[in-house]
């Protein structure tokens, strides 16, 4: 608990607007962290402020790599870019099943509707009709068209993070809002549906395409670790965090850490998910079973030593 105060008296004199007594949000402080380590590691080893090639322990854990695909509607061209990421932001869905990953689900929102990860990350990936208002300029065209606009993960970070977008602000009420929906999410997660590859051959059937190394050998199973939770309204909450060590959860809440079952994780109101790389979270178990025990060692889980 000793090393927590340290860090986060450390971080306020970094970030001195993260200081005071307002309402901050964690999702913004994890960002903002992470492109901190970045400036300072990043620089210092080799100069360089560019995320892919950097070796500082931010990108080294959670850099990853997205594919936009925008297809002209007219012609059917399509011109793709990669934008770096270290998370992803997901909108809630709402379906009608009631189950995943071949599970039962029970828990449904106050509508009825049923919100899950993989609904989340189905809509993240779905390809979007861009409004007319967002015609984009089409080089075969050479004017601009209509189109339709597809994201896809090209490139898998080691830690997975995924945010999930509770607050909603609409410019047109003027207005913003919480989203208090439930979201059913797995602890076990095969990101395989959602690489470029899958969404490719998806959409094109059988023809072949070729894809860089760093896909095709692509470790795509991951074991949750972390979540992050928020409880309260838009203007008055409370985050709570969730940590999995040797399958025991863990409850971090201010000064308190306490023992809690699966089920109070699952019925958590997810804000942020964090989710290892397989192996990675296995070997990092291990690690820790061959670790002489000390005081509060097993809270730690070994991120940057398995890296």
């Amino acid at each position: 608990m000793v090393k927590l105060f340290v860090f986060v008296s450390s971080w306020w004199q970094h970030s001195a607007n993260l200081a005071s007594y307002e309402q901050q949000d964690a999702h913004e402080f994890f960002i903002s962290m992470l492109d901190a380590i970045h400036e300072k590691e990043g620089k210092s080893r080799n100069g360089s402020k560019g995320n892919e090639d950097c070796q500082c322990i931010a990108h080294r854990v959670f850099y990853g790599l997205l594919r936009s695909d925008v297809t002209c509607m007219t012609c059917g061209f399509t011109s793709t870019t990669y934008d770096p990421c270290v998370d992803i932001s997901l909108n809630l869905n709402t379906s009608v099943s009631s189950t995943e990953n071949g599970k039962k689900l029970n828990k449904r929102n106050d509508d009825g509707s049923m919100s899950t990860l993989s609904g989340c990350l189905d809509l993240f990936t779905r390809p979007e009709k861009l409004g007319s208002d967002q015609k984009l300029y089409c080089q075969n065209c050479q004017e601009k068209q209509d189109s339709l606009k597809q994201m896809s993960i090209r490139k898998l970070p080691l830690v997975l993070s995924l945010h999930v977008k509770r607050f909603e602000h609409s410019f047109v009420k003027k207005s913003s809002r919480k989203i208090d929906h439930y979201l059913h999410f797995p602890f076990s997660l095969d990101m395989s549906p959602y690489l470029s590859s899958s969404i490719l051959r998806a959409r094109y059937g059988n023809r072949i395409y070729s894809f860089g190394a760093d896909e095709s050998d692509m470790l795509s199973e991951f074991e949750i670790f972390a979540v992050v939770t928020h409880s309260g309204t838009l203007e008055s909450g409370h985050y709570v965090s969730f940590v999995r060590i040797r399958n025991q959860w863990y409850k971090c809440d201010d000064a308190w850490i306490t023992e809690v079952d699966e089920a109070t994780v699952r019925a958590s109101q997810c804000y942020m998910i964090f989710y290892a790389q397989k192996t990675l979270y296995n070997k990092a178990n291990e690690d820790q079973s061959h670790a002489p025990n000390s005081p509060g060692r097993e809270l730690y889980f070994p991120i940057a030593g398995c890296c």
